[in-house]
């Protein structure tokens, strides 16, 4: 069921004479906290800001791990706390499910705070949403910007993109302990690199195109472009070395440098800088139940970076992603995901048409069609074979 209260993202920012050029906008949470062993002060933090009852939204595997030391933290700041586990999907089902339980026995809740991945972020910020309580997000692991944003990502039941949902505010507070996400696996990290690695090139394309708009109905501003643009620089600098830092378990200089990219940079760079082509492509390959079911969300946006640089005839800045895609093993091709695209034809158009269905495409220089698109994914999809073959 869709949130029949939820903005409408072309609304409220473009309230305006006739004639009069859409207004810029940037947004951002409120506080943005990182460092080790933060999650043990969630309490003292969220204490200078709210009081009385925490919701909390915690996936069931972080509530084994981190469920005590978020309850103690959050009780001797002097918090009630009531808390549900995360069924596993951010759908609008989900959503309600998880407002009803707090709007359920026992006090109202004074704020909502989501802790687990990108889909249990978003669903807690629906939620919070609905109740009408600030949103805090702590994210378990680097691998996407959700957690700043104050938009959700919605799919269906069956796991297929179904739209976005707009919140009023960005969240209260983002809670980033770099010991827990230096213990998540390497490849959560990775998929946040290949996520955070979009945000530059999809904001200078929306910059560049009058029309274009950011997904609040808002023009771009050189804010978040420029801070796109050291979110991008920051992993050519630092992806590598994060890895190993990850490797050794330890929460080095350059794995922070990552995570605040992935989180921090690349959430403020996509929401007041713009999506386009790349993140069009991601959100239509979840059409695909493999795709979908197996792979995370950077790893398609890896896949969706390649086709719009191959579709914008940016051979340079391709050769460029595409070596750094090979050095911290992002996928250069749909065979790495499994996926052979001449020999699943149906699915490709089926892909190509669930991209389409993705407003933010639009805003590539040049009109999109079925065809086009079809053909650029299949031109990025042997680009990259040749630079995985070619590439040191």
């Amino acid at each position: 069921m869709k949130n029949p209260g939820a903005l409408d993202p072309n609304a409220t920012y473009q309230k305006l004479p006739d004639g009069v050029k859409p207004v810029q906008l940037f947004v951002s949470p409120s506080q943005y906290i990182q460092g080790q062993g933060v999650v043990g002060l969630l309490g003292d933090y969220l204490s200078l800001c709210v009081s009385g009852c925490a919701g909390v939204i915690i996936t069931p595997g972080r509530d084994r791990a981190l469920g005590d030391v978020v309850d103690r933290s959050l009780k001797a700041a002097g918090f009630t706390v009531k808390k549900t586990l995360f069924q596993g999907e951010s759908t609008y089902g989900e959503a309600e499910r998880t407002t009803a339980f707090f709007q359920g026995p026992g006090p109202g809740v004074d704020v909502l705070i989501g802790i687990g991945g990108g889909k249990c972020l978003d669903t807690a910020r629906m939620a919070a949403s609905r109740l009408g309580v600030p949103a805090v997000t702590i994210p378990t692991t680097a691998s996407t910007d959700a957690p700043t944003s104050a938009h959700s990502v919605v799919y269906d039941e069956k796991g297929v993109f179904a739209g976005i949902e707009f919140s009023a505010t960005n969240p209260l507070m983002v809670l980033v302990d770099l010991d827990i996400v230096a213990a998540a696996p390497p490849r959560y990290i990775v998929a946040g690199m290949g996520d955070a690695f979009s945000t530059f090139y999809e904001a200078r394309c929306c910059m560049e195109n009058p029309k274009a708009l950011t997904a609040r109905g808002a023009r771009p501003t050189m804010a978040a472009l420029a801070i796109a643009r050291q979110c991008r620089d920051l992993l050519l600098d630092h992806g590598v070395a994060a890895l190993a830092e990850i490797g050794n378990r330890r929460a080095g200089e350059s794995l922070a440098r990552v995570a605040e990219a992935n989180i921090l940079l690349s959430g403020l760079g996509f929401e007041s800088g713009g999506l386009a082509g790349a993140h069009g492509v991601a959100q239509g390959l979840t059409a695909c139940s493999d795709l979908h079911a197996n792979c995370l969300h950077g790893e398609l946006v890896a896949i969706g970076v390649m086709t719009q640089l191959v579709m914008e005839k940016r051979v340079d800045e391709a050769r460029q992603a595409a070596q750094f895609f090979k050095d911290v093993g992002l996928p250069l091709n749909l065979a790495r995901l499994g996926f052979d695209p001449l020999q699943r034809g149906p699915e490709l158009d089926e892909i190509v048409e669930h991209s389409l269905n993705v407003f933010f495409i639009r805003y590539e220089p040049f009109e999109i069609t079925h065809g086009s698109l079809k053909a650029a994914i299949l031109e990025a999809n042997k680009f990259g074979k040749a630079m995985e073959r070619d590439l040191i």
